[in-house]
């Protein structure tokens, strides 16, 4: 059985790879030369012939255009197996143009004469580029490339008898664009016995030919309304601000060429891909899919039945969004090559329905004992409607699922350690159905680690911070802090208690006090640590305390505007001074990069710029281990 859920996410996947995620292209020393008003441009490609030799074996020419990622070779290479597959080689040319961006001629050096465009502007027959950085003689229309093309082959090859033009994805909309706008069969194919055609697969966007539309804009497929949308019938979408080849070649013959072209899209059954933040793309429906069907029910509504003696649509089952699984398939190598049989082709509209979309929402990691939820609601159905759901465990430690036909669901982690796999599958209001599998890993709660930091020695009267922020929790966050005294003579209030950095007033007496810290966990482990505070006043103070002459002078206090904190100390090492408020929250400070002696300036503003409020802060001096503390009183 076809894992649905597989293909649609390996679909998505290759649409953010090489939407976003485009790489280097590979580039070969072939190339097809263009003379332009006394000036040589050159492009690469691919080829197993040379495109100026002249043979009469050759009967049929396939020139294919790469996707976003500009992989020519990939796209070589697959229409060469092809070819060989059904025996002929020996007749066939095959080509893969290279339309390089600036990022390729900037990394691989690439002489002037070498064309390169921007983004994938290629696709739609715009002008090459030539900027100051990566000067070029002339800019030419990547049609203008085609016809070149188009033109050598059926000049140098006396009994060819079809060119096929095909492409993927960003590809294959320049097969759609050039099939409606291009002018080699206007300027020369017209006169020579040489069928055309056009094979599209995976394609993005189409080219409306009007301001028509075949679904209503309010239907929930479409993102956006053509008429939110103010590029919706822009050029490359539809027919309003044509590029300068297209307007040459006329918005009435485009029309009538494109009617009249023998086209075939080929589209995956499960390409669900493209739902990008473009209104024009969106417009035309919410993915590949829906907008291939879209299109080709819309050139039969508007232009009539006739329209079907030359285009037609397959939608190829068990594919999603891969040039090769495309041509590969029989319907693919039937509209390329004539061979074989395509009994899927839609010579006319009918009514389709898509499958629906599971979504069982991302894995999860919970812990013992942990109720968990299953949330299916980001599961849709383009066309119709969910009917039913069903949720169901498909490996690991056995569970019981609540409200399994629901589109949520529950359950509760075993206490062992697991890997547990749910199934949701939705079935929608015609019967199709798709799945989606989720893996819950069941992994035991470590307790928390508290570190309540470092003994201290402090001064009656001044301010003590205890510092719990090295705290930690293994697997997951900490949710709890609680500060509590646990011995001294002398009861102290804490300030913010249950917060990881809490303060409060040495009392006046000499003593010695001691704190637990106690962090909780979200699932109520918890761990403690304990921290002991020295209260020793001057008069007792050891003589090495003394000696240390550490002293911090602020002056003006109480101050407005500005003042200067003046600072002497012996002891050399890493010194600061430290700006707290009366919950014992840093505000400020001030390297002292080992100085011994100095001042600084306070603007009564914060370490963001910020003026502070009027009221009582603390100046605490730093060395080593040793510290000072001083009350400032900031007046506005």
């Amino acid at each position: 059985m076809v894992d649905k859920t597989k293909l649609i996410k390996n679909a998505l996947c290759f649409v953010l790879l090489f939407d976003f995620l485009i790489g280097l292209p590979n580039i070969p020393a072939d190339r097809v030369s263009f003379n332009l008003s006394g000036h040589v441009l050159t492009q690469p490609y691919f080829r197993n012939t040379d495109l100026d030799s002249t043979s009469a074996n050759v009967k049929y020419a396939v020139i294919s255009i790469h996707g976003s990622g500009r992989n020519a070779d990939e796209h070589f290479n697959i229409i060469n197996s092809a070819i060989s597959s059904i025996g002929i080689a020996d007749s066939t040319i095959v080509l893969a143009p290279l339309f390089l961006n600036q990022e390729d001629v900037n990394t691989y050096n690439l002489d002037t004469t070498v064309l390169y465009w921007p983004d994938n502007d290629w696709n739609a027959g715009d002008l090459s580029r030539n900027t100051q950085s990566n000067p070029r003689p002339e800019r030419m229309s990547s049609f203008s490339s085609l016809d070149t093309i188009y033109h050598r082959l059926a000049n140098k090859n006396p009994n060819l008898k079809k060119i096929i033009l095909t492409g993927h994805s960003a590809g294959s909309q320049m097969v759609v664009r050039y099939a409606a706008g291009g002018r080699a069969f206007s300027s020369l194919m017209s006169n020579n016995e040489i069928e055309l055609i056009y094979v599209s697969t995976n394609t993005p966007s189409f080219l409306y030919l009007d301001e028509n539309r075949v679904l209503d804009e309010s239907l929930s497929s479409f993102e956006f309304g053509v008429s939110d949308c103010y590029n919706a019938n822009y050029y490359k979408y539809g027919l309003y601000n044509l590029n300068s080849y297209m307007e040459e070649t006329g918005y009435q013959n485009i029309i009538n060429q494109y009617l009249n072209k023998n086209v075939t899209y080929l589209v995956g059954q499960y390409d669900y891909s493209g739902g990008v933040s473009n209104c024009a793309r969106m417009t035309q429906g919410s993915n590949i899919l829906m907008r291939s069907h879209i299109y080709f029910s819309y050139l039969g509504y508007f232009y009539g039945d006739s329209v079907y003696n030359h285009h037609r649509l397959a939608q190829i089952p068990n594919v999603s969004h891969d040039f090769n699984s495309v041509v590969s398939a029989d319907c693919g190598m039937h509209a390329l090559f004539g061979v074989g049989e395509c009994e899927l082709y839609l010579n006319g509209p009918e009514q389709f329905n898509f499958y629906p979309i599971s979504n069982a929402g991302a894995d999860q990691t919970v812990f013992f004992g942990e109720q968990v939820f299953l949330d299916g609601t980001q599961s849709i159905d383009q066309d119709g409607t969910i009917e039913s759901v069903l949720w169901r465990q498909t490996e690991g430690v056995g569970v019981l699922l609540s409200d399994s036909s629901q589109i949520n669901c529950s359950f509760n982690a075993p206490f062992q350690p697991a890997e547990i796999k749910i199934s949701l599958t939705v079935i929608d209001n015609e019967g199709l159905e798709a799945a989606d599998t989720i893996t819950v890993f069941v992994v035991q709660n470590q307790p928390p680690v508290s570190v309540a930091g470092p003994d201290q020695s402090v001064s009656p009267g001044n301010v003590v911070i205890l510092d719990g922020s090295n705290s930690s929790d293994p697997d997951g966050g900490i949710y709890a802090y609680l500060w509590q005294q646990t011995s001294g003579n002398a009861g102290v209030d804490l300030f913010s208690a249950d917060q990881s950095i809490a303060t409060f007033y040495a009392p006046e007496q000499n003593d010695a006090l001691e704190f637990v810290l106690t962090v909780t966990d979200s699932f109520g482990l918890s761990g403690a640590d304990t921290t002991q505070v020295l209260i020793v006043s001057l008069s007792t103070s050891s003589q090495s305390l003394k000696s240390n002459k550490e002293t911090i002078i602020i002056n003006p206090n109480p101050f407005n505007g500005h003042t200067k904190i003046k600072f002497k100390t012996n002891k050399s090492g890493t010194s600061g001074i430290f700006l707290f408020d009366i919950r014992g929250k840093q505000l400020r400070a001030w390297k002292l990069n080992n100085m011994t002696e100095g001042s600084v300036h306070w603007d009564g503003k914060d370490q963001y710029g910020i003026d502070l409020m009027s009221g009582l802060y603390f100046m605490v001096l730093q060395t080593g281990e040793k510290t000072q503390t001083k009350k400032i009183t900031l007046l506005k």
